[in-house]
């Protein structure tokens, strides 16, 4: 048996695959006091579907895939350790000054527009937590200053008589020449050993990141430093449960860069945002298999909606500088767009706009109101429920029992008796905002890199993707929607298909072709030392892990640009190393070829200058694609998988209408349904609006395609 686990804002979702390819899921009201109980509700649901109990599921368990908010809730929190930078001096104001956009990252698009209120955050180090060192490394990594150990000893006592029990260290051009960096650690080590600070890190810059940017590479190693004793903590306690429990295997984290890694394998900031990628991932697998060209995934959970593109069978779009709350950093990380828009939003009459919904969520403690769990807001869930799209009495698998009239008497307090409507139109006014606010943020996400969203082929999953794909898809005036098998744990079965995966990278500045010497890149040895050292490094670190060189697949990633532009777009190199004038040309034609893609061939000027800013190495541990398990046609009728009819407002109908409800779990190859229908499987519903038909395949794939408008 093997567990991949997802743990999102409302619920948390499972997914176990045995041996023999039987999958069994489920989904667990998210325990954010302690994420462990929730996971192993979950459990203890599989384990009572095949018939066993928790520990000895466990005990036949080989692999437990584990995607993690510990460290998204410790930032919001601000819980963390009292932390203390070493920096150059002269740089101490580097992090209190921060970027000049600093007041805007990380926050909504409404609360930007209010420039009197722009607030900067509140720091993770303040200023007197912060101590400066004599040295200086200059910009090619040479020693221009050596550093004073009695200096560094004397800035450490400091900073602990401050309170301090962790240290960052920053340090300029670190990232060319560690030496400095490294130094700091022994006296650290030497002056405060384990048994004195325990568990609190020190954390070296140029370990967390290997990119020029001084301010970007010390928050990065701040929110790794912030995060380190809270998420090894926790999930320290976690393994040992499991271990209690019987469980022999690994616990595998997910990693928000695209693949995953032991416990010990794992930096704090990369288990950040891990849970979408795993959606993103398992999205790029169907692609490849089904031959979708272009695909937009969406994920909406009770908290929020998550966007990622997928093209030509791969994950093609990265962050290299991504927000981590309100602070830039430098990792690569999956390029997974996210608003507060899922099904325990909350909604509201704003002064300006009328209905406004969400960013604030329910969350799964108090929940919505129709939770009954003390909850009064009215959010996404209560309007579905109002207007008769969930069936009350089996939700959640029938484990838990939803109130109508709690639901109405919050939509009505907090919506309708305001602007003076009724309650069925306050509900159908919420859901058609949170479709169009979802609709918004997939075009946002797919123009931005340079495509037509008419293009793509929209994949819902998550709890509440299927129940709004049709609104949101008709937005975006997209014809096709696929909703997947397993779709409301589709995250935590897109872990399965994950991968061991390391990157490194290092800025660098390289003119492969000055337009005003017209001369060509020759320092071939420079950039193939920076592969080389790449690639014994990774040979190092997958060793430790068990795996040989031959087990290892690589690709040479570049950050590009063209001369006078900001814009910097990565490709794949098409060669590892640099030989010959002919490899040149290959990388020059690939960034062509890439730049032509994105924005069109009357954009691109060849005449101008390229460089290269950053060199990657991305090196993994192939596994097979998850088997997708045909079902074969029953030969049944449709009308086998009918249940009966519910009572449902439908677009701008003055009264509801009553609709087919059929079980998604007797829908067989073949069946189609035509809108409006709704469509219950025990953790999501699929809802076929008015104009629009859905149809099943053999392997669990339901589409929805919009008929044609006259």
């Amino acid at each position: 048996m093997e567990i991949n686990v997802d743990i999102g804002g409302t619920f948390t979702d499972c997914l176990a695959t045995a041996a023999d390819g039987r999958v069994t899921t489920a989904k667990a009201l998210t325990t954010h006091h302690d994420l462990s109980l929730g996971f192993l509700r979950a459990v203890a649901d599989i384990a009572a579907e095949s018939g066993s109990d928790t520990d000895t599921l466990l005990r036949e368990t080989t692999t437990i895939r584990y995607a993690t908010t510990l460290g998204t809730n410790a930032l919001i929190e601000r819980n963390g350790p009292r932390l203390g930078l070493l920096t150059t001096r002269g740089h101490e104001d580097t992090v209190p000054i921060g970027r000049c956009r600093q007041w805007a990252d990380g926050l909504p698009a409404t609360a930007t527009r209010d420039l009197s209120r722009a607030q900067r955050p509140i720091p993770l180090i303040e200023s007197e937590q912060i101590a400066a060192l004599t040295e200086r490394v200059d910009s090619s990594g040479r020693v221009v200053l050596p550093l004073d150990p009695d200096e560094v000893r004397d800035r450490v006592l400091d900073l602990v008589d401050r309170g301090v029990r962790g240290f960052v260290v920053c340090l300029l051009n670190s990232h060319l020449n560690p030496a400095h960096e490294r130094m700091v650690r022994t006296i650290v080590e030497q002056e405060y050993p384990n048994y004195y600070l325990g568990r609190f890190p020190t954390i070296l810059s140029h370990e967390v990141s290997g990119r020029a940017g001084e301010y970007a590479r010390t928050m990065t190693a701040t929110i790794d430093a912030y995060l380190h004793r809270f998420t090894a903590d926790r999930l320290s306690a976690l393994r040992d449960e499991l271990r209690t429990r019987g469980y022999r295997g690994e616990l595998l984290l997910v990693h928000n860069s695209g693949g995953m890694g032991s416990l010990a394998g794992t930096t704090p900031i990369q288990t950040v945002h891990a849970g979408p990628v795993s959606g993103l991932y398992g999205s790029r697998h169907l692609a490849l298999a089904r031959g979708y060209d272009k695909v937009v995934t969406t994920d909406m959970g009770g908290t929020s909606f998550d966007v990622g593109i997928v093209v030509r069978g791969s994950v093609r779009f990265y962050e290299f500088n991504p927000v981590i709350d309100r602070w830039r950093v430098q990792i690569p990380m999956m390029d997974i767009s996210a608003i507060g828009a899922g099904g325990g939003s909350i909604a509201r009459v704003d002064p300006i706009s009328g209905i406004a919904v969400g960013p604030a969520s329910a969350g799964s403690d108090p929940g919505p109101a129709c939770y009954g769990q003390g909850g009064t807001e009215p959010t996404v869930t209560d309007a579905n429920l109002v207007l008769g799209y969930l069936d009350p009495d089996n939700y959640h698998g029938g484990k838990l029992r939803l109130e109508v009239r709690r639901a109405e008497r919050a939509i009505a307090r907090r919506v309708a008796e305001p602007l003076g409507i009724s309650i069925p139109e306050a509900a159908r006014q919420i859901r058609r905002v949170v479709d169009e606010t979802m609709g918004a943020e997939i075009f946002k996400s797919i123009t931005v890199k340079g495509y037509d969203p008419r293009e793509f082929t929209v994949f819902s999953f998550g709890g509440g993707g299927p129940m709004h794909a049709c609104g949101y898809a008709r937005a975006l005036d997209v014809n096709e929607v696929v909703v997947p098998p397993h779709s409301s744990v589709f995250s935590a079965s897109g872990a399965a298909g994950l991968e061991r995966l390391h990157i490194y990278e290092r800025s660098v500045w390289m003119v492969l072709f000055n337009p005003l010497t017209k001369q060509l890149f020759d320092d071939f040895a420079g950039f193939n030392a920076i592969v080389d050292e790449f690639h014994a490094r990774a040979v190092a670190d997958f060793d430790g892990q068990g795996f040989g060189i031959d087990e290892i697949e690589t690709v040479v990633e570049l950050d590009m640009r063209s001369t006078g532009q900001l814009y910097v777009i990565t490709i794949a190199s098409p060669v590892r190393r640099l030989e010959t004038r002919s490899d040149l040309a290959d990388v020059i034609k690939a960034y062509f070829d890439e730049y032509s893609d994105r924005f069109g061939d009357l954009a691109l000027t060849k005449e101008i200058g390229i460089s290269i800013d950053a060199i990657r190495v991305r090196a993994w541990i192939p596994r097979p694609a998850p088997r997708q398990v045909e079902r074969p046609a029953t030969g049944d009728p449709v009308s086998t998988a009918y249940k009966g009819t519910r009572a449902c407002w439908w677009g701008t109908a003055d009264r509801p209408v009553e609709t087919e409800v059929y079980n998604y779990a007797a829908l067989s190859a073949g069946h189609r349904l035509a809108g409006p229908a709704i469509v219950e499987a025990d953790d999501t519903i699929i809802l076929i609006e008015p104009g629009w038909r859905g149809e099943m395949d053999g392997y669990g794939f339901f589409t929805m395609r919009q008929e044609a408008r006259s």
